[in-house]
């Protein structure tokens, strides 16, 4: 007996498909800010009004005082060097009228009428902003995979019994 047996060629084809896997950073923004802030110092125009602030007040009284005290010693000391010079030359003068007239005269104050301070006041204007930013980004990472194939031969087969 005579068997021929025939298999056919096969293959089998396994895959798998491809994946990908993707990060993103998400990009972060900080804002600081800080202001507006307006400041205004009037205290010069204050001053010139004649409300000094403490400090400015106490200075200022000090330095006058000083001026005054200088001044009188001044005055004290010239008067004198008068009465000495003129007293000295035998006449008939009415030297402590006199000066008694002119210290009468130059006590008379002057008026000076001064309808605003005449300084302007210092503003300052002051704004800040601080930016912090950490730039994002995607990351991808792909996976491919190569198919797999198996392949099984076929042939011819021939049995002969007998």
């Amino acid at each position: 007996m005579l068997q021929i047996t025939t298999v056919y060629p096969r293959f089998e084809l396994a895959y798998h498909w491809p994946r990908a896997e993707i990060r993103q950073q998400v990009s972060q923004v900080q804002v600081k800010t800080e202001g507006p802030r307006l400041e205004i110092d009037q205290r010069r125009c204050w001053a010139e009004l004649g409300m000094p602030r403490l400090e400015d007040f106490a200075r200022q009284v000090r330095d006058t005082a000083q001026n005054t005290t200088l001044q009188a010693i001044a005055d004290i000391a010239a008067a004198g060097d008068e009465v000495v010079e003129r007293a000295g030359h035998f006449r008939e003068e009415m030297i402590f009228a006199d000066q008694a007239r002119r210290s009468i005269l130059e006590s008379i104050p002057e008026l000076t009428v001064q309808a605003a301070p005449t300084s302007r006041p210092e503003i300052r204007f002051f704004y800040a902003q601080q930016i912090d930013w950490r730039q994002g980004g995607v990351s991808i990472k792909h996976y491919i995979h190569p198919p797999t194939i198996t392949w099984h031969l076929g042939g011819v087969y021939v049995d002969v019994r007998g």
